[in-house]
């Protein structure tokens, strides 16, 4: 798989999928993250329900087990990152972290 030769995630910002996901280039300097995010958006929906379903799935579970790891001291965010781990459907992940991505601007 190409994208786990382009990066290892730190689990620190949401904007590593998109890097992951080759949405913006590599070298992204995290300006204008709501357009970025919004970009992600597209790419997760055009995903859904095709060949690169899983592949995305698989993805967004590493950056979530990295993400979780990095927060288990912030007992309020950690349980979310635990539960969304915890979805074995690789459809509803996605779709669930859609909607995580909709609303970290609103």
């Amino acid at each position: 798989m190409f994208w786990e030769a382009v990066m290892q995630f730190e689990g620190i910002d949401w904007t590593e999928l998109s890097i992951y996901f080759e949405v913006v280039e590599q070298n992204y300097d995290g300006g204008q993250d709501e357009k970025v995010l919004i970009l992600t958006k597209d790419f997760l929906r055009s995903t859904l329900m095709s060949d690169r379903e899983p592949e995305v799935a698989n993805g967004i579970r590493q950056f979530l087990a990295k993400l979780y790891k990095n927060s288990i001291e912030h007992k309020h965010n950690a349980p979310i990152w635990k539960g969304l781990l915890e979805v074995n459907d690789d459809f509803t992940l996605i779709k669930y972290t859609i909607l995580l991505l909709e609303h970290m601007w609103y």
